[in-house]
């Protein structure tokens, strides 16, 4: 269990994202996901071409896809990643009144968004075939507030749920934080449900024997905020904390496990100022990698990201003023975490990347 200062204020968000601050004074690169990089070296690897459109082509069978929630905008942008970086390739849009947030692909190519719902509208996970504009599959039985999806390789649908849409109960004393909702393949119906951690589920994964596992965050009344990584086996409802180290005061959110088992996952300190992906290889529970970005003044964070082989797909935050940095796609390196491609912020299709996943295609 990791645990880290209290942080006034510090909620796990669903609905409201945030918004991001501008750099510190004197701390002005223009990719801030990578401090190192300068503003012309960050300007050369933005070299989308084309502006987003709200289409879709279904002969883009052979090349990578990178798939991203945009809360803001309602829409899942497409982009191509190909020899000159990311192409816009089209959007998917979503219902009214919905907030995308975590995102996965299957086996089949099939991608699964997570949605919670401003209003009246209805939380629920959607399928999209792979080349479609709308959904052949709507997953709404028992969720209340989906904030991440998983698929195993039997078919098997984990939705993180949380118990309402401003999840409250992260708090101790305002009722449960939220579950995971088991599908069993091919069913929309809840096959079980898995409860009893303390506070709120932010991100699920599975890894190639089904194992199932999921991030959390408490915030007890006093003391220390509390967060972990618990691993259930297959079709197992109890699960076992991984007791996982991490200096400095962590919040886990975004998992991932890679082929050769390692577990993957994205870590932001309490006071959302220094922001990390941590690689836990062989069972170790203290890192044994780490991709550090962001810093003291730049407030920014993000949850999600998408692993594939040794790329890594997750936010870069492009500086378009003094006071305002854009989330867009970007793809790095795994583990080394060196920056590869980042999408133009100017032909992106919203201004904030939020739930990330990738299809390779065939």
């Amino acid at each position: 269990m990791l645990r880290t200062r209290p942080f006034i204020g510090a909620a796990i968000l669903v609905v409201c994202v945030g918004a991001a601050r501008g750099p510190a004074p004197g701390l002005r690169p223009l990719c801030a996901f990578n401090l190192p990089l300068t503003p012309a070296m960050c300007a050369r690897l933005r070299n989308s071409t084309h502006a987003a459109s709200h289409s879709w082509n279904a002969s883009r069978s052979n090349e990578t896809l990178v798939y991203t929630s945009q809360p803001f905008s309602g829409i899942v942008a497409i982009s191509a990643l190909g020899p000159r970086g990311f192409k816009p390739a089209g959007t998917l849009v979503l219902p009214s009144q919905s907030v995308g947030l975590g995102l996965t692909v299957d086996a089949s190519q099939n991608l699964y968004v997570a949605i919670s719902t401003l209003g009246s509208g209805t939380p629920s996970v959607e399928v999209f075939p792979r080349g479609a504009t709308q959904p052949n599959k709507t997953y709404t039985d028992g969720l209340t507030a989906p904030v991440d999806v998983a698929v195993d390789h039997y078919g098997t649908v984990y939705v993180a749920n949380l118990a309402s849409a401003h999840g409250s109960g992260c708090k101790q004393g305002s009722g449960p934080g939220g579950d995971v909702v088991e599908y069993a393949s091919g069913s929309t119906t809840p096959t079980r449900t898995i409860s009893g951690f303390p506070g709120c589920p932010n991100a699920v994964a599975v890894d190639a024997k089904a194992n199932l596992y999921l991030t959390y965050t408490y915030y007890p009344s006093s003391g220390f905020v509390e967060s972990d990584v618990i691993k259930y086996g297959y079709q197992s409802t109890k699960g076992k904390a991984l007791n996982l180290q991490v200096p400095g005061g962590p919040q886990l959110g975004g998992i991932a496990v890679t082929q050769s088992g390692d577990l993957v996952v994205e870590n932001v300190e309490d006071d959302a100022t220094l922001n990390q992906i941590l690689t836990f290889g062989g069972g170790s529970k203290k890192p044994t990698s780490t991709i550090q970005y962001g810093g003291t003044g730049w407030g920014t964070a993000f949850k999600f990201f998408a692993l594939l082989e040794n790329r890594l797909y997750a936010p870069a935050y492009v500086a378009q003023s003094l006071s305002f940095l854009v989330g867009t796609p970007a793809e790095f390196t795994y583990p080394s975490g060196r920056q590869l491609s980042v999408q133009d912020p100017a032909h992106a299709a919203g201004p904030w990347s939020y739930g990330f996943a990738v299809s390779p295609g065939t």
